[in-house]
């Protein structure tokens, strides 16, 4: 493939300046392993680029890479023989005011140069970047569409799409405002709408729940719960489990403290004998008495605890029923500890909430009764502003097709009328100022379609029933001329716009196409002459085969190289062919300096 790059010296007196701030501009688009193209570098002039070559020479292919650069659902089949995957960018200059949604939930601004990369794997893999950062097809599917809008025989185009047309119509008219806020109450409609549907199954939840917290605060406050109730059961179960060793134990300290016996005294009695000794020392050294303060203090303190000891054996009586009722209640609040919390302060707090709960759920007749009059609201708030955005529209479509008529009779198309017809949404959800009803989706309450008459005393019949081939591709380009004064413009790539129509309307088309151009970036695959002879610059796409391989070229033609190709265009390279070639671009020339 030969590397093709744009020199801004060497082509400046070609280049068309087009405002950025108004429409998108592609800079440059790479092209890898996309069915008969290697490799592919073309940066378009501003302006009208037309591309030309022999039918089979891969021009589609350009328009192909870009609708899957769209987000077109695309399989293997575009990888080039021998390749593992293939993967068209393009860097793009958005325009200024031009913003994308980009995760379904709010808008983000779009930088100025936007690149965009997708990678189509053999495998059936594949991978999509914007800015380098993937993304979903989903998102790049939303992103280039409003970069690029391709017009061609082979192509769904968004003009014949009803909701396309819709938005058209509102960008013509700038109605797009009213149509968000349009939207916005729509969508809370539906959401109204979804809770009220399930108010029978949120009716039986909500008894469920109530029933549930009723039967658990019940037996929370039932048990009666105190803190710290637990120690003191586990402390009292303790008690009456060892009651036998208590007593043994506490038996013996008290024989050790003040039994005793003839031959064994006891230890307060050995104690005694002690101080005794002890008193009489220090009536002989009074450094002693301290001591004996010491030893008075100890005996004291062993007879008052011997009498505490005795009472505590007397309290020692194992009581068996009373010992059944603490584990009982041992049981009850380790149960509460399973279900509520670990201890009794948690299961405490859990009954707090559970109440404030009960309190907070309301009956299901006050949750539809509140519902309902919040849609009742809702659905006259849209109906006003629905009205209001249709009105809007049908003002602004008589001027819009005058418009296209006007495009149409520069397009020799005398007589071909254009309407925009409207009918209310099909349903009775909004009741209307006259006494009409009507559906609504989120763009509105209008259905709105784009009816053409091919020729006067014949009925308007919708653009997409359109016959006549070459009458669909003057009437594409009509429209988009129409329009591209309204919001903001793509590029606009046009396969074979010409196709079907002869060379006297070729030159037409070649002037719409030129003074389309003045304003916004466009190219156009085309094989008529006469188009090619308008454009601000001409690239010629070849194939050649070598190693028994299939390539690819693209290269810019201008001066005699460009007059030879108009001439083969023509039939010829012949003298009167080529006579013919310097005739049609001296007359492009001449209509583009007096249009400028």
């Amino acid at each position: 493939m030969t590397l093709f790059t744009q020199d801004g010296n060497v082509f400046d007196n070609l280049y068309v300046e087009v405002p950025v701030e108004s429409c998108s501009v592609l800079k440059r688009l790479t092209i890898r392993n996309f069915g008969i193209i290697d490799a592919l570098d073309w940066a378009p002039t501003g302006g009208l680029n037309v591309l030309t070559g022999e039918t089979g020479a891969g021009k589609s292919l350009v328009l192909d890479a870009l609708d899957v650069l769209r987000g077109r659902r695309v399989g293997q089949e575009v990888v080039r023989h021998g390749a593992s995957d293939a993967s068209i960018e393009a860097v793009v200059a958005a325009s200024a005011n031009m913003s994308f949604q980009d995760d379904g939930s709010h808008h983000s601004d779009v930088p100025r140069d936007v690149a965009i990369r997708r990678v189509v794997e053999r495998n059936g893999r594949g991978a999509v970047t914007i800015d380098g950062r993937p993304v979903p097809v989903k998102t790049l599917r939303d992103v280039a569409s409003r970069l690029f809008e391709l017009l061609g025989p082979n192509q769904q185009f968004s003009l014949l799409e009803p909701r396309e047309q819709l938005l058209l119509v509102d960008a013509h008219c700038g109605s797009e405002r009213l149509r968000e806020e349009f939207c916005s109450l729509a969508e809370e409609v539906r959401e109204v709408r979804r809770r009220l549907s399930a108010a029978s199954t949120d009716e039986r939840e909500v008894a469920r729940r109530r029933d549930r917290l009723q039967f658990e605060l019940a037996e929370i406050r039932g048990a009666d719960l105190a803190e710290g109730e637990d120690e003191e059961l586990a402390e009292e179960d303790a008690r009456l489990t060892h009651m036998d060793r208590l007593r043994s134990s506490t038996g013996l300290a008290a024989d050790s403290l003040n039994g005793g016996g003839q031959d064994i005294p006891s230890g307060m009695d050995r104690i005694g004998d002690a101080l005794r000794e002890l008193r009489d020392a220090a009536s002989v050294d009074a450094r002693l008495a301290s001591i004996v303060a010491a030893v008075e203090s100890a005996l004291y303190q062993l007879e008052d605890t011997s009498r505490e000891l005795d009472t505590y054996r007397d309290t020692l009586e194992y009581d068996a029923a009373r010992h059944e009722q603490v584990q009982a209640r041992i049981d009850q609040i380790d149960a509460l500890k399973r279900k509520y919390g670990a201890t009794i302060e948690a299961i405490l707090e859990y009954a707090d909430r559970a109440e404030a709960e009960i309190g907070g759920l309301i009956t299901s007749d006050e949750q539809r009764e509140g519902l309902t009059s919040r849609e009742t609201e809702l659905l006259e708030r849209l109906a006003s502003v629905g009205e209001q955005l249709s009105e809007r529209r049908r003002a602004g479509s008589s001027e819009l097709s005058a418009a296209v008529e006007n495009e149409l009779r520069e397009l020799n198309m005398d007589g071909t009328g254009f309407i925009v017809s409207f009918s209310y949404v099909e349903g009775d959800d909004l009741v209307l100022s006259n006494g009409e009803t009507s559906g609504f989706t989120s763009d509105g309450i209008d259905d709105v379609e784009f009816l053409i008459r091919p020729n006067p005393g014949e009925p308007f019949v919708p653009l997409s029933r359109t016959a006549s081939t070459g009458e669909t591709s003057r009437l594409m380009l009509a429209m988009r001329c129409a329009l591209s004064r309204s919001g903001d413009v793509p590029v606009v790539v046009f396969d074979e716009i010409d196709i079907g129509v002869g060379g006297r309307s070729g030159e037409v088309i070649g002037r719409k196409l030129a003074s389309l151009a003045q304003d916004h970036q466009v190219m156009c695959i085309t094989h008529l002459p006469q188009v090619a002879a308008y454009g601000d610059s001409q690239y010629v796409i070849a194939k050649h085969v070598e190693n028994s391989r299939t390539f690819v070229t693209l290269s810019q033609v201008e001066a005699d190289a460009r007059e030879a190709e108009l001439s083969a265009m023509l039939g010829s390279l012949g003298e009167p062919s080529l006579f013919g070639a310097k005739e049609l671009l001296s007359r492009a020339a001449a209509w583009k300096n007096e249009h400028t």
